[in-house]
Protein backbone atom coordinates (compact mmCIF):
# COMPACT_ATOMS: atom_id res chain seq x y z
CA UNK A 1 0.00 0.00 0.00
CA UNK A 2 1.45 2.98 -0.94
CA UNK A 3 1.42 6.05 1.61
CA UNK A 4 -0.65 9.00 0.41
CA UNK A 5 1.23 12.46 -0.51
CA UNK A 6 0.18 15.69 1.06
CA UNK A 7 -0.22 18.53 -1.66
CA UNK A 8 2.67 20.27 0.17
CA UNK A 9 5.11 17.13 -0.82
CA UNK A 10 3.98 17.57 -4.46
CA UNK A 11 4.70 21.38 -4.36
CA UNK A 12 8.43 20.64 -2.41
CA UNK A 13 8.74 18.00 -5.32
CA UNK A 14 8.02 20.29 -8.14
CA UNK A 15 9.91 23.09 -6.40
CA UNK A 16 13.08 20.69 -5.57
CA UNK A 17 12.44 19.61 -9.49
CA UNK A 18 12.86 22.93 -11.05
CA UNK A 19 15.97 23.82 -9.12
CA UNK A 20 17.37 20.67 -10.01
CA UNK A 21 17.84 18.71 -7.06
CA UNK A 22 16.30 15.67 -7.69
CA UNK A 23 18.92 13.97 -9.52
CA UNK A 24 19.21 10.38 -7.33
CA UNK A 25 16.20 11.65 -5.14
CA UNK A 26 13.87 8.97 -4.66
CA UNK A 27 10.08 9.45 -2.96
CA UNK A 28 8.12 7.73 -0.54
CA UNK A 29 10.94 4.98 0.13
CA UNK A 30 10.64 2.45 2.50
CA UNK A 31 13.62 1.85 5.43
CA UNK A 32 13.73 -0.63 7.50
CA UNK A 33 14.51 1.32 11.27
CA UNK A 34 14.72 -1.92 13.55
CA UNK A 35 16.60 -4.67 13.21
CA UNK A 36 15.35 -7.98 15.64
CA UNK A 37 16.73 -11.65 15.81
CA UNK A 38 13.75 -13.81 16.77
CA UNK A 39 14.68 -16.68 18.92
CA UNK A 40 12.47 -19.24 16.58
CA UNK A 41 11.53 -18.59 13.48
CA UNK A 42 9.18 -20.81 10.83
CA UNK A 43 9.39 -18.76 7.77
CA UNK A 44 6.78 -20.49 5.92
CA UNK A 45 4.15 -20.23 8.37
CA UNK A 46 5.44 -16.54 8.93
CA UNK A 47 5.23 -17.33 12.68
CA UNK A 48 7.45 -15.79 15.51
CA UNK A 49 8.37 -17.17 18.95
CA UNK A 50 10.77 -15.12 21.51
CA UNK A 51 11.42 -16.20 24.92
CA UNK A 52 11.28 -13.06 27.00
CA UNK A 53 13.49 -14.09 30.29
CA UNK A 54 13.15 -11.94 33.71
CA UNK A 55 14.64 -9.50 34.72
CA UNK A 56 15.64 -8.54 31.11
CA UNK A 57 12.18 -7.72 29.68
CA UNK A 58 10.98 -6.54 32.93
CA UNK A 59 12.38 -2.98 32.42
CA UNK A 60 9.96 -0.28 30.85
CA UNK A 61 12.35 0.27 27.81
CA UNK A 62 12.78 -3.60 26.81
CA UNK A 63 8.51 -3.22 27.17
CA UNK A 64 8.53 -0.85 24.90
CA UNK A 65 11.22 -1.86 22.28
CA UNK A 66 9.53 -5.23 22.37
CA UNK A 67 5.94 -4.09 21.67
CA UNK A 68 7.42 -1.86 18.77
CA UNK A 69 9.17 -4.66 17.18
CA UNK A 70 5.90 -7.03 17.68
CA UNK A 71 3.92 -4.48 15.71
CA UNK A 72 6.03 -3.55 13.21
CA UNK A 73 6.46 -7.40 12.73
CA UNK A 74 2.86 -7.93 12.27
CA UNK A 75 2.44 -4.96 10.12
CA UNK A 76 4.72 -6.89 7.48
CA UNK A 77 2.25 -9.94 8.05
CA UNK A 78 3.68 -11.80 10.77
CA UNK A 79 2.17 -13.62 13.51
CA UNK A 80 4.14 -12.76 16.92
CA UNK A 81 4.02 -14.94 20.31
CA UNK A 82 6.23 -13.78 23.07
CA UNK A 83 6.58 -15.85 26.03
CA UNK A 84 8.10 -14.42 29.57
CA UNK A 85 9.21 -16.60 31.71
CA UNK A 86 11.47 -16.26 34.83
CA UNK A 87 14.64 -18.53 34.82
CA UNK A 88 16.00 -20.91 35.03
CA UNK A 89 13.79 -23.12 32.82
CA UNK A 90 12.13 -25.61 34.83
CA UNK A 91 10.68 -29.13 33.42
CA UNK A 92 7.41 -27.92 34.22
CA UNK A 93 8.16 -24.54 32.65
CA UNK A 94 9.34 -25.74 29.57
CA UNK A 95 6.78 -28.27 28.85
CA UNK A 96 3.56 -25.06 29.20
CA UNK A 97 6.00 -23.08 26.71
CA UNK A 98 5.78 -26.16 24.36
CA UNK A 99 2.20 -26.45 25.23
CA UNK A 100 1.82 -22.95 24.19
CA UNK A 101 3.94 -23.03 20.93
CA UNK A 102 2.20 -25.98 19.52
CA UNK A 103 -0.97 -24.03 20.14
CA UNK A 104 0.55 -21.36 18.67
CA UNK A 105 1.73 -23.10 15.20
CA UNK A 106 -1.72 -24.94 15.29
CA UNK A 107 0.46 -28.39 15.92
CA UNK A 108 -1.45 -31.72 17.06
CA UNK A 109 0.80 -34.30 19.24
CA UNK A 110 -0.41 -36.77 16.33
CA UNK A 111 1.41 -34.45 13.41
CA UNK A 112 5.06 -34.47 15.52
CA UNK A 113 7.55 -36.65 13.74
Amino acid sequence: MHPRVSKAEIDVFKSLSAAGLTTGMVTQQHIILKSTIPDFCWMEKRKIVYLDGNPVHKKDKAIERDEEITDLLIAQGWDVLRIPYNPPLTDKGLQEIMATIKQFLNVDEEEIV
